[in-house]
């Protein structure tokens, strides 16, 4: 379909703390995208925030000595304090607990009781308390849970309201057999088909002992459970402002620890509801931290803030779109960060703009001034593949290749005439490339294209100090 108008959405990450890094790498991505639809030109709507309620909420809220309420509205205003640092340029930031998204989830389960696809039931079973779910005996390996292996599987014994998930379970592998391309990466794919082919069970959808959540219409005893209506957000977000309609291309990124809710069962929901299913759930993988997990549990957190303190926004937003792990896991360390910044930003981009700048005032040379630029063909079908990590390596590619140039023709040795061709075919490249990697470093290109696009170039400092 085409893809005039489009909404991307990230998971909203659980409010029990501040999102780390990991979390911000995934709207990292969103953001990227978000950006460079808006340069073509396209109608776009860019959702994010954080899920709310729920058990570890309460229990995190008690130990800290505050009520629910206030406790999320702190760590959410921290979150987005993160994201903020980043430049991620959401159109809304959703809470589970606003008003409208509480509305939303009673519609929701109204329409799926309606048809009959929830249903009263006694159940026990072994319960995460990290992912806030039952564990089927599939999913449990050396008794834990794979995601949470320091925290015991619980036996809860309650009388729950079900989905009836197994109902839509040959609609789900009519959807995977018809579309191929609806779960990306290929290996993702192939990860749900195969979780599809051994059938699918009833999920409960409400809890008796949990009080912070939604209440079950009708029910005052029990609260909606936390992944049903943490899900209902990305419908909460589109319904007003129009984008959940068959004219919209629905993105939904998110990492492969929520894969199966996201592909599996948040379709069904829809189905049973009567809404339409997104277009491609895009699914990331884990980041670390000098080879350690990133986790509140063993204290291996780094906020966004603190890279962006050390690296600036822009040097955070390069090295975790090219080095980030778009599709298998990736490490990251303060070394790292540094050395790629120093050699692709301060030594490569940063000496190129500045070289050609310099080159320009010296000769006192005039260029025409910069006409209206466009996303480079290549650089736009890396970007439909979503191919992000791949677009900064071209960009790489390219640079090198002006360097080359440089160092080929020397202009600084030539005549007027020959020396301004030299440096205005160079200006015209590197022009594009600032321009391609607005999406990446916005604030950075528009200060390099704003330096490159006069008649008249000036030195400026430089865009990338070394550290």
């Amino acid at each position: 379909m085409s893809k005039n108008k489009i909404y991307i959405t990230t998971a909203i990450d659980y409010a029990n703390d501040v999102i780390h890094i990991g979390h911000a790498y995934q709207k990292l991505l969103a953001d990227i995208l978000a950006r460079y639809w808006r340069l073509q030109g396209k109608k776009v709507f860019f959702l994010t925030g954080t899920d709310e309620h729920g058990g570890n909420i309460s229990r995190e809220a008690e130990k800290r000595g505050m009520n629910p309420q206030d406790f999320v509205d702190k760590i959410s205003s921290g979150s987005r304090e993160e994201l903020d640092s980043l430049g991620i340029s959401y159109d809304r930031f959703i809470r589970t607990t606003d008003k409208d998204h509480i509305e939303t989830v009673n519609q929701f389960w109204k329409k799926v009781k309606e048809k009959e696809d929830i249903y009263l039931k006694e159940f026990s079973g072994l319960y995460c308390l990290g992912c806030e779910a039952f564990k089927t005996s599939r999913e449990i390996v050396n008794g834990r849970c794979p995601l949470h292996p320091t925290k015991e599987l619980i036996r809860i014994s309650e009388k729950n309201y079900f989905f009836r998930w197994s109902k839509y379970e040959e609609f789900l592998k009519e959807l995977f057999r018809k579309n191929k391309e609806f779960v990306k990466p290929k290996s993702r794919y192939q990860e749900m088909a195969s979780f599809l082919k051994a059938g699918i069970e009833d999920i409960s959808v409400s809890r008796q002992s949990i009080s912070w959540g939604i209440p079950v219409p009708g029910d005052s005893k029990q609260t909606i459970y936390v992944w049903f209506d943490a899900l209902i957000n990305y419908y909460t977000g589109a319904r007003k402002k129009g984008f959940w309609d068959k004219d919209t291309y629905i993105i939904h990124f998110l990492g492969k620890d929520n894969l199966r809710w996201h592909a599996l069962l948040w379709p069904a929901m829809l189905y049973s509801a009567g809404f339409r299913i997104p277009n491609l759930i895009y699914v990331h993988s884990f980041l670390s931290f000098n080879g350690k997990k990133l986790s509140k549990s063993t204290g291996n957190i780094i906020r966004p803030q603190e890279l962006v303190k050390l690296f600036g926004q822009d040097g955070v937003r390069y090295f975790l779109a090219k080095y980030g792990p778009i599709r298998e896991d990736a490490d990251i360390s303060f070394e790292k960060i540094k050395s790629v910044y120093n050699t692709e930003l301060a030594n490569n981009l940063g000496n190129l703009i500045q070289r050609i700048s310099k080159l320009a005032a010296s000769n006192n040379f005039s260029f025409p001034k910069m006409e209206k630029l466009s996303i480079s063909p290549k650089i736009a079908n890396l970007m439909e593949e979503i191919k992000i990590d791949a677009c900064l390596f071209d960009a790489s590619k390219r640079l090198d290749g002006l360097n080359r140039y440089l160092e080929k023709e020397h202009p600084w040795t030539k005549k007027n005439k020959e020396a301004r061709e030299a440096i205005w075919y160079c200006l015209r490249h590197l022009r594009q490339i600032c321009f391609d990697l607005k999406p990446f470093m916005p604030s950075s290109m528009d200060k390099a294209l704003k330096y490159l696009g006069e008649e008249k170039l000036k030195f400026n400092p430089p865009l990338f100090p070394r550290l």
